[in-house]
């Protein structure tokens, strides 16, 4: 799992964060988006939804709660472009919370190089299938092939299809040919 490692200062502040503010502001993820709120989920294998709670996580440091304006929860996620972070991450919860087996036999090593490629790495990923045999292997629809090029999101839901392919052995991506050994990551 990767995390953001804050500065050694005293007060272990973000290193995106200068004099003048955020310098990722537009790009910030989505525990800085929905800040001061904080989002507790889950997603269990047979569960359709993800479960989550909001709370608030106050801060004196936070400016925020001096405001007059009240939010409600949905509001703020509006405003803050939260929703999509949101989907975004219970795909991927979906899968480091899965109770399926990894097969710790079988490649596992290359199973965690593929999880930290395609969860972290996009424009890695981006590479392993453009530059590898990859769609000769398998059976990808050519709209799909072509934005996979130039779109992260779309790029980012297909590499949790992959993920689930990869790890799990789940019927997410068809492959061109059943009798092509499986691909080297």
């Amino acid at each position: 799992m990767i995390t953001l490692k804050m500065n050694r200062d005293q007060n272990r502040k973000c290193p995106f964060v200068n004099l003048n503010g955020c310098t990722i502001y537009e790009d910030r993820p989505g525990a800085c988006r929905i800040y001061p709120l904080g989002r507790a989920a889950s997603k269990v294998d047979r569960d359709k939804d993800t479960k989550e709670k909001y709370f608030f996580v106050h801060e004196d440091h936070c400016l925020g709660f001096q405001e007059d304006r009240e939010w409600t929860v949905e509001d703020w996620l509006d405003n803050e472009g939260v929703n999509e972070y949101n989907a975004m991450n219970d795909q991927w919860l979906e899968i480091i919370t899965s109770s399926k087996d990894l097969d710790p036999g079988k490649d596992l090593h290359r199973k965690i190089q593929v999880f930290f490629m395609a969860s972290y790495n996009l424009d890695r990923f981006r590479n392993f299938i453009y530059k590898s045999r990859f769609f000769d292997l398998f059976e990808v629809d050519p709209e799909l092939n072509d934005r996979l090029a130039v779109d992260d999101v779309a790029l980012m839901q297909f590499s949790f299809d992959w993920l689930k392919f990869s790890l799990f052995g789940e019927k997410t991506i068809r492959i061109k040919n059943q009798t092509i050994p499986s691909p080297t990551y």
